[in-house]
């Protein structure tokens, strides 16, 4: 029997309800494709059919959606993107990453296509924040006019749980581009938000592999970058592959799966490289900006 083979059969199994869960949602980011071939998206499409066959109750893209970077070519890109993602049977959500609003003009553009950079929605007893957090070409920012939209809609939480998601993981310090400022912006100003509004997990992508995951007061931040056809060197060396979550949420809380091209394993399992980046994660309050 092929892998192919005895992952359909997996999924499927994952598909027919052996598996209860009141709510399953799949987070996948980093879908866009190569530069030499910008408007082939024949790996996110072989990516869309494991989906589908998975049923999720809904699906959220992290961004970077389209190779971008250049604004002559990219319009075509995004249509050719209408046209892969008009493939995905469950409701689809995104928020846009580096390369889709690589500047003030790409901006516009996807506002064109998709009216809204940031976005909040309920789904069964869960609430959903997709949040833009690239505002004005800075890497990790999120301004005033989103911070407050964000106070609002966490303010009086009417769910069981709730999930953030965002293109750039500030925790991250191999986020290279995000500066001090707008790191210890997320945990002064963000991150307590998250907590009073019942968040029980934050998803980014951009950094092309899965974790390491870690939490900060309880609440669980994943990075899942796992939708790109050039994954992280030292992701690919411990063993990795191209993935994207499955999350399954009951009224007891939640669990995530990590959906490669020939197996499903847990979150616990795949993050290998929980020892060997240990040292670059950002610590709240290591370090201070003198304001």
């Amino acid at each position: 029997m092929t892998r192919t083979v005895t992952l359909s059969i997996l999924l499927l199994w994952l598909a027919g309800g052996l598996c209860p869960a009141d709510l399953k949602f799949v987070v996948v980011s980093d879908t866009n494709p190569e530069f030499l071939n910008q408007k082939d998206f024949s790996h996110f499409a072989k990516i869309i059919e494991q989906i589908n066959v998975l049923k999720p109750d809904l699906v959220i893209n992290l961004g970077d959606l389209i190779y971008g970077y250049g604004l002559r070519s990219t319009r075509p890109q995004w249509e050719r993107y209408l046209e892969i993602i008009g493939r995905i049977e469950a409701p689809y959500y995104q928020i846009p990453g580096n390369h889709d609003i690589f500047n003030g003009r790409a901006r516009q553009v996807y506002l064109e296509f998709f009216k809204k950079t940031y976005l909040s929605f309920d789904s069964g007893q869960c609430h959903f924040v997709l949040l833009d957090n690239l505002e004005d070409g800075v890497w990790g920012k999120i301004g005033p006019e989103q911070l407050a939209w964000l106070e609002e809609d966490l303010k009086r939480p009417s769910w069981d749980q709730a999930f953030v998601f965002l293109h750039v993981p500030v925790w991250d310090m191999q986020a290279r581009n995000v500066k001090l400022e707008w790191r210890e912006f997320w945990f002064e100003k963000i991150h307590p938000l998250l907590l009073t509004g019942r968040v029980k997990a934050v998803f980014a992508g951009h950094n092309h592999r899965f974790g390491p995951t870690r939490i900060y007061d309880g609440l669980i931040y994943y990075i899942a970058g796992g939708g790109s056809p050039r994954l992280h060197k030292d992701f690919v060396r411990a063993g990795g592959s191209n993935f994207f979550l499955l999350v399954e949420v009951t009224e007891n809380g939640f669990r995530v799966k990590v959906v490669t091209e020939n197996r499903v394993i847990s979150d616990l399992e795949a993050d290998i490289l929980k020892e060997i980046m240990a040292p670059h994660f950002y610590r709240p309050g290591e370090f201070k900006i003198q304001r």
